[in-house]
């Protein structure tokens, strides 16, 4: 019995010492980071129709935001020194929500970009700031903390990407413009909740601290191309199998394995978030991301060379080692570095590892075109993976970042 009261005891001590209200608010703020952005790949032929675009134009409705969010990074730096991460964060959502519920009202074709570049701006605002959010907020949780928000941000993805046709489209009458502002509701209710939710003291003063001091990433500093150039690897690594998984399967005759194969790989997301909130303790250590590097090289190679079931379940690998490997250097920053440092370093890597990852698709395809060799879109992303192993490092964790 005693035993039972000791152990009943060290449960209850846990669940208090626990910051369960910070870990939902982080929760909630990571789930709106992609869904304005994956709404619009099933509205696509809707918004094609509406403003007569091509399919260069369909896709750039997805990828312009994407590029908006590596390039807004620095101007987030400087927003979040200025005002601090609590208005970044509510101020980023808004300019994300209204700028997304717009793009279904402008009048042509170059607004609706503007817009959608816009949308990107305010994603990169308060994505650069929930790092320094988990810091500040989760003090004594912090790798836990960025685990959950990035939870969020995988069901986020799989919000925006499932439930806009079955269940958000139907709901606005089948008028993309409503569906839109459908989406717009509990985001907007996430940023009220946020701008009037109680910090504790700590985090307003650690807060304070953070936007009275500098983040712009310097250059010049190796270890911000280091951890950039790695998140670069595991970001392509997961995206440029989804950007030709069509017409690599197409090419193999094996399209009609392709609606299953896309679901499977793009709930990796969501599988690899849950492993790592399961395992937070790897935040921060060489090991797990060494080996997730390691295992996404080798699916992906898998999925460029074999064919048939081998090659698919050789990209569903790449995708989940590919995934656990982008959280576990998302969540780095927070925990290696502290203050200011957070949202430099955090700046610096996604400007470097998104603007890598969107260039090197490209020049696959370009290539692939040129050889006539569909599988050889892959090819430099392949290398490129490979040639920055030598960046894990060899120490066991990665030291403290000033």
């Amino acid at each position: 019995m005693a035993s039972f009261n000791r152990v009943t005891n060290s449960n209850q001590q846990l669940a208090r010492s626990l910051p369960l209200g910070m870990f939902i608010l982080l929760w909630l703020v990571g789930w709106t980071l992609r869904v304005t952005i994956l709404a619009a790949p099933p509205l696509a032929t809707h918004i094609a129709d509406t403003f007569a675009l091509g399919e260069a134009s369909v896709g750039a409705l997805t990828m312009l935001p994407i590029v908006a969010v590596a390039f807004g990074a620095i101007p987030a730096a400087l927003i979040i020194t200025r005002f601090g991460i609590r208005i970044a964060i509510v101020g980023g959502i808004l300019v994300m929500v209204v700028a997304s519920t717009a793009r279904g009202y402008v009048p042509s074709t170059s607004i609706l970009f503007l817009f959608s570049v816009l949308m990107g701006l305010g994603v990169a605002i308060f994505q650069t700031a929930l790092p320094a959010a988990t810091r500040v907020w989760t003090p004594t949780h912090i790798a836990l903390g960025n685990a959950v928000f990035l939870n969020g941000m995988m069901v986020g993805e799989l919000s925006g990407a499932g439930l806009t046709l079955p269940i958000v489209l139907p709901l606005a009458g089948d008028d993309w413009r409503i569906a839109l502002v459908w989406w717009a509701i509990p985001i907007l209710l996430i940023a009220m909740l946020v701008a009037f939710v109680r910090l504790p003291s700590a985090a307003d003063e650690s807060a304070n601290d953070i936007s009275s001091q500098t983040s712009l990433p310097r250059w010049n500093d190796g270890r911000v191309w280091q951890y950039g150039l790695l998140l670069a690897g595991s970001i392509v690594a997961f995206f440029v199998i989804n950007a030709f998984v069509s017409t690599i399967l197409r090419s193999r005759d094996e399209s009609g394995a392709l609606s299953g194969l896309l679901f499977a790989y793009n709930a990796t997301p969501l599988l690899a978030s849950f492993v790592v909130l399961a395992r937070p303790k790897w935040i921060g250590s060489r090991g797990p991301i060494a080996l997730s590097a390691l295992i996404s090289i080798i699916g992906l190679a898998g999925f460029t060379f074999l064919v048939g079931w081998l090659s698919w379940v050789a990209a569903f690998i790449a995708g989940l080692a590919a995934t656990v490997e982008l959280i576990l250097l998302v969540s780095l920053p927070a925990m290696i570095a502290s203050g200011r440092a957070v949202t430099r370093l955090n700046a610096g890597m996604t400007l470097v590892g998104y603007a890598i990852a969107f260039i090197l698709p490209l020049i696959g395809g370009w290539l692939a075109d040129r050889m006539q060799w569909t599988e050889m879109a892959l090819i430099p992303s392949l290398i490129f993976c490979i040639a920055v192993l030598p960046a894990i490092g060899k120490s066991r964790s990665y030291p403290r970042y000033e």
